[in-house]
């Protein structure tokens, strides 16, 4: 028998039926592929991962309030929420631990909550973080988060819905919006270097005078479509990920420390199934471009954008 896995505490909510199935003697009947996909039929509907680093706590609680909300809109008694602590500095690891604290003293505790907060010794990345964090949880379906996101209220039913029924999808995408409503065009065409250098590093005069070659690689000409859409490349601020296919892929690529391993991703789940992007799901987003972050963000972003392209076929213009 395997062994019985951790109950999810404060939510009333257990596992110990995954741990009643004898997947050893199954195996000699049952073809592997056949077996995960019953396994994952005993898994809880959703986890959830964030990545810190310095982040701001008041933006965390606006997104921890938006996720307990949805979480209750979708009916779900528990959402597991892992925490990846790459900040490296312990005052900011306690004001952290404190506010996780405070917030579920302050909560009601059926929020539906499960917080576990990790800080590993190093920052390895963004996507390296959410690896970290998904190998401490178990779910038919995971949803990637930056924490500067906030989700509308019928966010997590409408995208568990669409998974749930519609088993093409590897990857599912929002329609994001900044926070004053204005469009944040998150699902993106394969890029070009011209066009990375417009959208990340270039001042807002000249992207008006970059003719259509932000509004392609934003898809805004496609923008009437129906609500549920294929597309190339989704941002890594919030995406939703078939776990089972997500792993089956290898995850994040590590390579990438930051930039580019969300689109990396989207073309190897492509592989796997259908990337989509669900206009009647909303988020708010509160980032901004490598060019507004300093001098490293630059760095990071050159770095990643060499290795997708290196990886997945160079494009000068377009």
């Amino acid at each position: 028998m395997i062994p019985a896995h951790r109950a999810v505490g404060g939510c009333g909510a257990h596992w110990l039926t995954l741990a009643e199935l004898d997947f050893t003697a199954l195996t000699r009947w049952y073809p592997a592929r056949m077996l995960r996909h019953t396994r994952q039929e005993y898994l809880p509907d959703l986890a959830v991962s964030l990545v810190l680093h310095f982040s701001p706590l008041d933006q965390l609680q606006a997104l921890l309030d938006s996720i307990s909300c949805a979480a209750v809109e979708a009916e779900l008694s528990c959402v597991e929420v892992i925490c990846v602590d790459h900040s490296c500095d312990a005052d900011y690891t306690v004001r952290c631990r404190t506010f996780f604290e405070t917030f579920g003293a302050e909560t009601d505790s059926d929020n539906g909550l499960q917080i576990s907060l990790l800080t590993p010794d190093t920052n390895r990345g963004y996507g390296a973080g959410h690896n970290l964090a998904m190998s401490e949880v178990e779910g038919q379906f995971h949803l990637i988060l930056n924490p500067d996101v906030e989700l509308a209220p019928d966010t997590l039913k409408l995208a568990l819905d669409t998974l749930k029924n519609q088993h093409d999808i590897a990857l599912l995408a929002p329609q994001g919006f900044s926070p004053s409503g204005e469009p944040s065009f998150l699902a993106k065409a394969y890029p070009s270097v011209w066009v990375l250098g417009l959208r990340s590093l270039a001042p807002h005069w000249v992207k008006t005078r970059s003719g259509g070659a932000m509004a392609r690689y934003e898809i805004r000409d496609l923008q009437n479509e129906a609500a549920l859409r294929p597309i190339t490349l989704a941002s890594g601020c919030c995406m939703w990920v078939r776990r089972a296919l997500f792993d089956d892929v290898g995850g994040f690529d590590e390579s990438f420390f930051l930039y580019f391993e969300d689109y990396d991703l989207s073309l190897k789940l492509a592989r796997q199934g259908a990337v989509m992007e669900h206009r009647d799901i909303r988020i708010v987003h509160h980032g901004g471009g490598a060019s507004r972050k300093g001098f490293r963000h630059i760095r990071w972003f050159v770095g990643g954008a060499v290795r997708f392209f290196n990886h997945w076929g160079w494009r000068w213009l377009g």
